[in-house]
């Protein structure tokens, strides 16, 4: 009886623990799909001149937010949680640095060519924009230092009250902006991102303060192990970018504005369901990745599952919603401003029950130590979307552009899975193997 007694004690003391880390993660994503609305408004409130203005300037802000430092954060999140000592320290320091340094750098490039930038989109109006971006890029990366270094310890409810404060901050901005009808570009809205990156910059590192554990050092060892996980996030990370922003970028230059403004209208209804995926792996990276260096492997494809299942009955009644009733969603946010392109939402809509598998057996993979699995299926779907991007958009426009992303996230999907899977299934065959000796 106390047997059955301590086993039920277990389970719901492991029950709290999933909901106190999950939930915090939660909100912190739902902070973004509230931002999602924001962004419907500023669909709303600007012409389609502006507003693809804007949506071109936020992909080349997360372009430029990536190469400047964005992709060795994931190094810092997977090194650093690993089993905790000296060296586990000085690896989050090191890559804390490395990612500081990059953000400088890849910053000072966009002042420099900037002008350059703005002539390759002669349709588009890009003036002012890039040195606010590289601001965005440099606050940014100040703002995911620390909160990266929270989740290495799964600190999610500091980092969830961080990343509401980022949220009311650029969100308060921006719907001052829209009450009073003084939005009128993209320049705003990325100056309200810069303030909020550096607010949530200051509480997170205040958060961190006891985390952070300067007399550890950097050293070299620890710099060859940030730059060899980094260089395959940066490939995995630059061709998820081809893959999930190519379509708007190729927009841009093959079609009218209007079909870029009716895309981006469709995604960012849609990008509110993806933010679910990304909310469980911010607890499952630094968990498995825990789990995985301790010897604790039999976990993995049990928690990978349960995220999976979790995620699906999260978001299956938005996506039920999206892909049943497309056109009405479309004409009654929008005030039927794109609802002649209602098939755009149905078909990202629909897609977003694909979509989590990819994403987290992509973080799985990481977390075992096998970035590179991650990169080789993204490069894949990347290879795919641009080619059928380049066959569909002139023909179709946001439609072709829709089905493009399909084809790309089902063929990465597939191949990420098989590969994890394998590799779990040869790891746990290996240690059977041990322990029978």
């Amino acid at each position: 009886m106390s047997g059955t007694s301590s086993a039920g004690g277990r389970m719901v003391l492991q029950k709290n623990r999933t909901l106190n880390l999950g939930l915090p993660a939660l909100v912190s994503q739902g902070s973004l799909a509230l931002w999602g609305v924001i962004s419907i408004l500023i669909a709303r409130q600007l012409p389609d001149d502006a507003y693809a203005a804007y949506a071109l300037a936020r992909s080349i802000e997360m372009f430029a937010g990536l190469l400047g430092g964005g992709f060795v954060l994931q190094a810092l999140l997977k090194l650093g949680s690993e089993k905790q000592n000296r060296e586990t320290s000085a690896t989050a320091n090191t890559a804390m640095l490395v990612t500081l340094v990059f953000s400088i750098l890849f910053s000072t490039v966009l002042l420099l060519f900037g002008d350059c930038l703005d002539s390759f989109y002669p349709d588009i109006q890009l003036k002012g924009i890039t040195p606010v971006i590289a601001l965005v890029v440099i606050t940014g990366s100040l703002a995911h230092i620390p909160r990266n270094l929270l989740l290495t310890r799964l600190n999610t409810v500091r980092v969830m009250r961080a990343d509401l404060l980022s949220f009311l901050i650029r969100g308060g901005i921006v719907g001052w902006l829209i009450y009073t009808g003084t939005l009128t570009g993209a320049v705003q809205v990325l100056k309200a991102t810069a303030f909020a990156n550096l607010g949530a910059f200051l509480l997170n590192s205040w958060s961190a303060r006891s985390i952070f554990e300067p007399a550890a050092g950097v050293n070299r060892t620890a710099l060859n192990r940030v730059l060899k996980f980094a260089a395959y996030s940066l490939g995995t990370s630059l061709a998820g970018f081809v893959y999930t922003r190519t379509d708007i970028l190729m927009l841009g230059k093959l079609a009218p504005p209007e079909d870029v403004a009716a895309y981006s209208a469709s995604r960012a209804l849609t990008s509110m369901v993806v933010m679910v995926s990304a909310a469980a792996n911010m607890v499952l990276l630094p968990a498995v990745s825990r789990d995985w260096t301790s010897g604790l492997r039999k976990t993995v494809m049990n928690r990978s599952m349960k995220a999976i299942g979790l995620v699906q009955l999260i978001q299956l009644p938005v996506v039920v919603a999206l892909t049943v009733f497309p056109r009405e969603i479309i004409n009654l946010i929008y005030h039927g401003k794109y609802a002649g392109n209602w098939t755009i939402l149905a078909i990202l809509g629909g897609l977003a029950l694909v979509r989590p598998f990819g994403s987290i057996f992509s973080t799985v993979s990481a977390a075992m130590n096998k970035p590179q699995y991650s990169f080789w299926c993204i490069f894949l779907s990347a290879v795919v979307n641009v080619t059928l991007n380049i066959i569909l958009i002139p023909r179709m426009g946001g439609v072709g552009a829709a089905w493009a992303t399909v084809a790309a996230v089902v063929s990465g999907t597939v191949a990420v899975m098989l590969l994890s899977i394998t590799h779990w299934r040869r790891e746990m065959t290996a240690e059977c193997r041990q322990l029978s000796r």
